[in-house]
This record gives C-alpha cells, sequence and structure tokens, in this order.
C-alpha cells in the first residue's frame, strides 16, 4: 500500500487542478480519456479528490508548510461555541462568533470556503463522469472508484448545506440550499448560471449519492492504518449523521428511525470495534505525529473505531495534513469553559501531561493558553501533520443512542450503554465514574441535555458542534443570535456576478 499511494500521489499531481470564479471548477492539465482510462490514472485522480476534500475541510500545507490554499470549514463548526475562543486581534474570527460579517469577511474566509467546497465537488464530479464515459479497466473496479467519488461528493455538499443551507439544520426542506452542480464544470458562461435549489433537494442528492455508493463500496473493511479510503460501513455512518441532523430539531420520527438505523448497521461491524482503554484517545486516535524528514510511515497503532480518517503522513510529504491553527493559538484558543466541562481525570479534559487531550500546545505564541491536542503539531516548523478524524465509532454510538432516545421518547438500556461507554472509557479503572442509571434523570430531555454535553466532550475541535447547537435549538457563545444568521451568509461576489440568479440567505439579506 506505502508502495502504490506513493506513486499515485506523483501521478495525481499530473492532474493539478485551479479554481475559476463562481464554480470553481478544477481545469484538467491532462486529457480526460487519459487520466480516466486505465486503474492506476483513475485511482490517482480518486487520491486527489480525497486530498481535495482533506484541503476544504481541515486544511493542508503547500510546499512551504503554509495554508494560505485552504478553506477549514470544520473551524466554523467550533468558532462561536463555548469551545472556542477567538483573540480580539483576529476580526475574520470574531465575525464568525458575532455573525456579523463585513466586505473583508466576504472576500475571506466565507468565499475561501465556498470556492474550495465547489473545487471539492468538482474533482468528484470529474471522476463519476470521466470514469463512466473513459474507463476501459475491470468493472467492478470502475464501480469502486465511481462510488467512492460520490461518497466524497456527498461528504462535501453535506457539508457545505450546514455551512450555507439556510433552514438546512432547523427542519425547513423549502429553504435556499445550494447550487446543485452534478457534472463537470464547463466554463463560465452566464446564460446558464444556476440558482440555488432548495434544501430538501440538496438532502435528496447526498442521500442518493450515499445509497447508490454502498453497494458498490467494499463490504470488507481495510485495516485501521488503510481507512482514509471509504467503505461501505462509511457511507452508512455518514447516512447516520445526515438523518440526525436533518430530523432532530422537528422531531422527524421518520429521519430519526432512519439514523438509528444506518448507525445501528456500523455498530454490528467486526471489524470497526470501540476499545474502552482509557489510553485510546491519545495513543491511538489523536497520536502525537512529529514529522521527520525521511521518516515514513508514522509507526502509530491506529485505532481500532476509525471508519474514515485523513491521515498526516501515509508514505511521503506529498500527503501533509492537519489544522496547524488549533495547537498554534494564533487566532483562537480553547475555552475554559470546556476545560471545566470535563471532569478531573477525564483524559479528554485539561491535564499536564502527554495523556491528556487538551494542553498548552505551542509554547511559542499565547503560552498561558490551552490548545486541542487532536492536531498535536509537537514539531518546530510552520505547518502541521495531524490526523485528521472524518467519522468514527464514538460518534456513531451517540447517533445511535440519541437518535433511538428521541424514536421511543424513552431512556433504554441500549442508549444508556452507549452513553456510559462513550462517558466513562476516557478514565482509568480505578477513577471511573459510576455509570448512569435511568433513575439518575428526572425527563428524557434531561438525558439529552447529558448526551449533548458528553457528546461535545468526545468530539470537541472534530467539526461538529455548532451544527449540533443549531439543530437542538441551543444558543450560540454569543446569545440572541437568530437561527437563520447562525449559517454562512452566501459570499456577495457570487451574488454579483450571477446577477442575482444566486439569491442570499435570508438572515443576510439586507
Amino acid at each position: 500500500m506505502k508502495h502504490i499511494i506513493s506513486t499515485l500521489s506523483a501521478i495525481a499531481l499530473l492532474t493539478g487542478f485551479t479554481a475559476c470564479e463562481l464554480d470553481y471548477a478544477p481545469e484538467n492539465t491532462m486529457v480526460d480519456e487519459t487520466v480516466y482510462k486505465t486503474e492506476k490514472t483513475a485511482e490517482a485522480a480518486l487520491t486527489g479528490a480525497y486530498t481535495r476534500l482533506c484541503v476544504f475541510l481541515s486544511g493542508a500545507p503547500n510546499d512551504q508548510n503554509n495554508y494560505t490554499n485552504s478553506s477549514f470549514a470544520f473551524q466554523f463548526a467550533e468558532i462561536g461555541t463555548d469551545n472556542a475562543s477567538v483573540h480580539s486581534s483576529s476580526a475574520g474570527y470574531k465575525a464568525m462568533e458575532t455573525c456579523e460579517y463585513t466586505t473583508d469577511q466576504h472576500d475571506g474566509f466565507i468565499k475561501s470556503i465556498y470556492i474550495y467546497g465547489y473545487n471539492a465537488i468538482d474533482y468528484a464530479n470529474n471522476i463519476i463522469s470521466g470514469v463512466n464515459e473513459f474507463g476501459a479497466y475491470d468493472a467492478t473496479t470502475m464501480k469502486k472508484h465511481i462510488a467512492e467519488a460520490k461518497f466524497i461528493r456527498a461528504y462535501e455538499y453535506f457539508t457545505l448545506l450546514c455551512l450555507y443551507g439556510d433552514g438546512a439544520l432547523t427542519g425547513d426542506d423549502n429553504g435556499l440550499g445550494l447550487v446543485m452542480r452534478l457534472t463537470p464544470y464547463d466554463g463560465y458562461k452566464p446564460e446558464n448560471i444556476q440558482a440555488r435549489v432548495s434544501v430538501g433537494e440538496v438532502y435528496k442528492q447526498i442521500i442518493k449519492d450515499l445509497t447508490d455508493a454502498i453497494p458498490d463500496l467494499p463490504a470488507t473493511e481495510y485495516a485501521p492504518s488503510g481507512r482514509f479510503r471509504v467503505t461501505a460501513t462509511g457511507a452508512k455512518a455518514l447516512l447516520s449523521r445526515v438523518y440526525l441532523y436533518k430530523g432532530s430539531y422537528t422531531n422527524n420520527t421518520e429521519e430519526l428511525t432512519k439514523a438509528m438505523n444506518y448507525a445501528g448497521e456500523v455498530l454490528t461491524s467486526s471489524s470497526i470495534t470501540f476499545n474502552s482503554d482509557y489510553t485510546d484517545h491519545r495513543t491511538n486516535i489523536f497520536p502525537s505525529n512529529m514529522y521527520i524528514d525521511g521518516d515514513y510511515p508514522d509507526p502509530t497503532n491506529y485505532a481500532s473505531e476509525l471508519i474514515l480518517f485523513q491521515p498526516s503522513r501515509i508514505s511521503t510529504n506529498v500527503f501533509p495534513c492537519g489544522w496547524g491553527m488549533v495547537f498554534s493559538k494564533q487566532s483562537f484558543s480553547t475555552t475554559q469553559e470546556l476545560m471545566n466541562s470535563y471532569h478531573p481525570g477525564d483524559r479528554r479534559g485539561y491535564g499536564t501531561t502527554n495523556e491528556y487531550l487538551i494542553q498548552t500546545g505551542s509554547t511559542s505564541s499565547y503560552s498561558s493558553l490551552f490548545a486541542s491536542m487532536k492536531y498535536d503539531n509537537t514539531a518546530n516548523f510552520s505547518g502541521a501533520y495531524n490526523d485528521v478524524q472524518y467519522i468514527r465509532l464514538s460518534e456513531i454510538k451517540l447517533n445511535y443512542a440519541e437518535a433511538m432516545t428521541r424514536v421511543n421518547n424513552n431512556i433504554d438500556s441500549e442508549a444508556l450503554k452507549h452513553l456510559n461507554d462513550i462517558r466513562r472509557k476516557p478514565f482509568p479503572d480505578e477513577q471511573k465514574p459510576a455509570a448512569f442509571t435511568a433513575s439518575d434523570f428526572t425527563s428524557v430531555e434531561a438525558f439529552l441535555d447529558s448526551m449533548l454535553v458528553e457528546r461535545n466532550r468526545e468530539l470537541a475541535w472534530e467539526g461538529h458542534y455548532r451544527w449540533d447547537l443549531i439543530r437542538t435549538g441551543r444558543e450560540l457563545r454569543v446569545k440572541g443570535i437568530p437561527d437563520n444568521r447562525k449559517i454562512l451568509p452566501i459570499p456577495e461576489y457570487e451574488i454579483t456576478i450571477s446577477d442575482g440568479v444566486i439569491k442570499q440567505n435570508s438572515g443576510f439579506a439586507e
């Protein structure tokens, strides 16, 4: 695998893309027929699509180890919540907290996230179209490549919908969703500018991509170190998240039942398993990834609960990955509120030893503040090399428990078990808190409240919390912001260049 990925990485560089305005499509530098005809070159293009997913979600440094070419969609899911404290000097991130955006932000990170999202989608569109049209290799492998690209496209559209969809997390299927592009971009043509389709239509396409992909994705799991490519289990796991996010605000029983059922299928996997060892977070899920030139791959023992992740290093530094801004604390840091939410001894919280997931991070800036060591960049250079988790079993256990509780409107013993598994794992045996029982909660709502707290303790800084707050009707860090302003506005550039065909979100219409 090391040799294959190294070879494919080199080939992938030959299919480099650049962003065009409006729809931000890649411009192929190789003839499509050449790229998608053989298994080896098509797989190289698919490697590029996974890389663009990483750039869109969490960033990847360029050759100079800086992050100027990344969008960091994940950061918006943390900033504006009690997980992140923004420095007063960082006006752009302060705007994320207050939801008051100036022209600078519209021309900056708002546009950047939008650009990189659509750029990544077009990578996937090119693979789906190109393999269908030009592929001349094993039919089963071709179907697998197309299915992987459909999964990637679904993940990207779902993330963009959470970021920009007007009502996507508050149950409004009629709200303005996204510009839906399912074929490769063939150039800017004013007469063919597309309007945004509804939230419901975007969800429908996301779900279709994932359900279409499942039969053609591998049914057998890769070894944990190889789970940088998706299997059928990964598509089911993402479906559990999609249906949970879509159905929770209105308590839609049909959608929540699907969330529960898809999560339940993932939990039956014999290869993706939950490890109750309290050291698992720091040693196997979020390991230290010190970069040592020429020393590949990182010898980490990857966790058995990984479903899909972007490794910091596969075989060469062609695959730099990570969210270095968390460790550096240059614009924001972990809050005291988050740190206080953990009980003493919880290895996910603050501690002065390497066993804990909240520590001081970089000492070169803001040495008195704290960082999440989920993005542990202990090397002394400006980039970062971190494994970034896209989907892991702990989330699916919580998805299952929450959906089950909402559907049945009671505190089920199975939901309790999953919550207790997550809550008690990060403590040594002699410090583990007593397991919750149904009698510990005065109501189903109290149980769901406790589950949301535990969900954030477990998944903080993994790109979930802002969406969890919105879909459950809770306030952001700055109180009083209406639901339709908790998302991002559409970049004003998009509205201008489309001559008003693309409409602004209702919370920012004026």
